[in-house]
């Protein structure tokens, strides 16, 4: 059935020239904007066949697409974790443990893989391993803090074989584990959930997107993500369970796999397979293990090394495959940029990108735009950025957001959730507007902070543009895909600090409804 929406605030971002940036009512007929403009105007014109919700004064916005993250490789195990993004105390994360444990049978294992930080809770730390002995001491528990630390309880530890972890040169010591690889070590030691399994977690992590206002997103691949990652997320495609719109993208699925798997994806898979709820966008975010850098450890850029990543680069432009890189410091920015340079194909019509461009410098930025490429800029320092600045002294210009909008880079907004950072969109647009870590301490200078509007814009159109889609997603004016998000306050208003807490009343995608609230139950 078409949906008539009327006496709302809502934010076109159109760009049609006729369409006013702000209107009263939308009609959604066949998956499109059908008319915008004031309710006796649209209402007029969608007759009397339209179901009609009456927005009450709420803001409306295009519908939300986070262009960086990791729900493919979130959706696995979604069902069997615990899930700390709303928690606000110590206290009720530890009570969400003790609950699984009286749910859960004697000796599964319960897990809190990522997406909190310690400043979030009220009591400003970390559980103690004493404290998840008492939530649940007859269960294994394994809490992971970003890729920082992951740290077993008494039960997990004697669950787990620390004896053989330290034998493989893992590096754990008292139940801590420490760093992406010994984390990648613990992973694998847990149950496998089955394809059934991972299809019903996926679907249930569609629709805790859909609750968060998200109607879009780019899947990043992530590390431990390879060819055997994306069949619950096909599987659950095919069962029409998916809420949100899924841009996956591909990768090798460990180091040394790269000349294998790689090439196998550019034989037997096509950019552009599926439909509007899933269709595959290309390559990336690792590209070659050996270039894949953090902020405070160099990458191998040895002649050998970038001459692999070179020869990567070359069989996608050759293919014409669009592709996303991960590159945070200067020097790694500096090589991929200079490789990309000597290149004889148009990969800025490709779509490639950078994701996090952190140490973009001001030549950098002109280079990126002479090459026609994007960057894609989630909010993964709302999260680390006091580990960045201890790591690189100042980071108010990291990224340089204003400058590479001023040159007319494409940007795109999004959170590099899940197991740094949250996937709540709102969380990220606080980000762009403050300058503030999620500590609440400003980070950024005043000048490299967004308008709301700005962010916006990166948050919906602007990330539209690194899927080929800015002429379909991210504006609501008429002959534009009928995706939108409803809020429960307005993003335009509200002090910037209650930017995070803004809840959702209503998702729309394809002009169906994703996420229903309370107020349109």
């Amino acid at each position: 059935m078409d949906l008539l929406l009327t006496n709302g605030k809502i934010t076109t971002l159109a760009a049609d020239g006729t369409t006013p940036p702000e209107v009263e009512a939308l009609w959604l007929a066949g998956g499109r904007v059908a008319a915008a403009g004031r309710t006796d105007e649209v209402t007029a014109a969608a007759g009397d066949t339209a179901e009609v919700v009456d927005l009450g004064g709420r803001r409306v916005v295009p519908g939300l697409i986070d262009s960086h993250t990791h729900f493919v490789r979130a959706g696995l195990t979604w069902n069997d974790e615990i899930h700390w993004v709303n928690v606000t105390t110590l206290a009720e994360a530890l009570a969400l443990i003790a609950r699984a444990a009286l749910d859960r049978p004697k000796g599964t294992w319960i897990q809190v893989i990522g997406c909190w930080h310690p400043d979030q809770f009220a009591e400003r730390r970390a559980p103690t391993r004493d404290e998840l002995d008492a939530a649940a001491p007859e269960h294994p528990v394994y809490v992971q803090f970003a890729y920082s630390w992951a740290m077993l309880n008494s039960a997990g530890m004697r669950a787990m074989d620390l004896e053989r972890a330290e034998k493989e040169g893992v590096d754990v010591v008292d139940g801590v584990f420490r760093g992406m690889a010994a984390m990648r070590w613990a992973y694998w030691q847990f149950p496998v959930p089955t394809l059934e399994q991972q299809a019903a977690s996926t679907a249930a992590a569609s629709r805790a997107f859909s609750a968060a206002g998200i109607t879009g997103l780019i899947d990043g691949g992530g590390a431990n993500t390879g060819p055997d990652s994306y069949a619950a997320l096909y599987e659950t495609w095919r069962r029409g369970e998916l809420t949100v719109r899924v841009r996956p993208t591909v990768h090798a699925s460990k180091p040394g796999a790269e000349q294998e798997e790689l090439p196998g994806y550019l034989r037997y898979l096509q950019p552009g397979f599926g439909d509007g709820m899933l269709k595959v966008l290309g390559m990336g975010e690792v590209i070659h293990y050996n270039v894949h850098d953090v902020f405070s450890r160099a990458p191998d850029l040895s002649p050998a090394s970038l001459a692999a990543l070179g020869e990567r680069f070359r069989e996608a432009a050759d293919k014409g495959w669009p592709l996303q890189i991960h590159a945070i410091r200067t020097d790694t920015l500096e090589a991929v940029i200079s490789l990309w340079e000597q290149l004889d194909a148009p990969i800025g019509e490709l779509r490639w990108s950078i994701v996090h461009g952190e140490g973009l410098t001001p030549d950098l930025v002109a280079r990126v735009a002479a090459l026609g490429v994007g960057v894609l800029v989630p909010a993964m320092l709302r999260f680390e950025g006091m580990e960045l600045a201890e790591a690189w002294g100042d980071v108010s210009h990291a990224p340089p957001l204003r400058a590479l909008l001023d040159a007319g880079v494409p940007l795109g907004g999004g959170t590099d959730a899940m197991r740094v950072a949250s996937y709540l969109p709102f969380t990220a647009l606080h980000w762009y507007v403050s300058g503030k870590e999620i500590g609440g301490r400003r980070i950024r200078a005043a000048g490299n902070l967004l308008t709301r509007e700005e962010a916006l814009r990166i948050y919906t159109h602007g990330a539209a543009w690194f899927s080929f889609e800015e002429h379909e997603r991210g504006r609501l004016q008429p002959g534009m895909r009928a995706d939108l998000t409803v809020l429960d306050r307005d993003y335009f208003t509200i002090p910037e600090d209650e930017i995070p807490q803004i809840g959702v009343e209503l998702t729309v995608v394809d002009g169906r409804r994703t996420w229903t609230g309370r107020s349109f139950a």
